[in-house]
């Protein structure tokens, strides 16, 4: 993986994911069409598109998720949504490689807020892919860990796990269960690494990583994170379970960062 990341400036500052480096070979061509779809799509009111998940890192198996963060000139409208809904299907039908495609749409002036700078600014910095467009990664300099870029990176994860509780509880097919727990799973692990992420002065990709290092700190959250491997690993868990999994531990990620942030501010 070191040799992603281009040398990084200063000790203590992070890394970028080194543009140069060309992705997978089973997805340049997926990635390519969906980003013609997607430029056709909403023309001129697109500014860029990026990609971030295990795509990005050049670390993804037989399969991926496709997370696309498509920044716009403006906010889109009902119609513009519906339209990439379906683009969203067209994707995921058009190639094996292709497990979900995710699209997150931010408006430009959201992106280079002040305000913003933690959140969006790390995001396109150190952990996505200019695709298309003008690279906005180059407005910002190279960042370090910090317990701001901690919380910013996870505010919405409360409700994240509502819009994911109510699609597990609702699920009829299996198939839609398991995507909801899965996403689930990988968010709440991902938060929990936020947790201990400026401390240990890192910041992971990798989901194993990222529960390792968590637990060096929160041995006692040994049950919980196995179990949230068991829904990323998409076996069959009943309803009640997964439910009860996302409210408890979710909950206490949540709790853990009011704490912190508290004893720190």
């Amino acid at each position: 993986m070191i040799g992603l990341y281009k040398v990084k400036p200063r000790s203590g500052l992070l890394a970028e994911i080194d543009r140069k480096t060309p992705l997978q070979t089973d997805y340049v061509e997926p990635i390519a069409a969906a980003v013609r779809q997607i430029g056709g799509l909403l023309g001129h009111t697109l500014h860029s598109i990026y990609i971030s998940g295990d795509v990005a890192q050049r670390c993804a198996g037989s399969s991926a998720d496709f997370e696309f963060t498509l920044v716009t000139s403006r906010a889109l409208n009902v119609q513009e949504y519906t339209s990439l809904n379906t683009i969203r299907w067209r994707i995921e039908q058009s190639s094996d490689v292709v497990k979900r495609v995710e699209f997150d749409v931010v408006p430009l002036k959201d992106v280079t807020a002040l305000v913003n700078i933690f959140k969006w600014g790390f995001f396109l910095k150190h952990c996505a892919l200019c695709m298309s467009g003008d690279n906005l990664a180059d407005s910002f300099g190279h960042f370090e860990v910090s317990w701001e870029v901690s919380k910013a990176m996870n505010d919405d994860l409360a409700g994240k796990l509502k819009d994911l509780r109510q699609k597990v509880a609702v699920a009829t097919k299996w198939g839609s269960q398991l995507d909801a727990a899965e996403e689930a799973a990988k968010r709440l692990i991902k938060a929990a690494f936020g947790l201990v992420a400026s401390k240990e002065g890192r910041w992971e990709h990798d989901l194993q990583i990222c529960a390792d290092v968590f637990l060096v700190s929160y041995p006692e959250k040994n049950v919980e994170i196995e179990r949230l491997f068991y829904l990323i690993q998409r076996k069959p868990v009943k309803k009640r379970a997964v439910v009860a999994l996302m409210d408890d531990f979710g909950q206490w990620v949540l709790s853990e960062y009011a704490r912190i942030d508290r004893k720190i501010g």
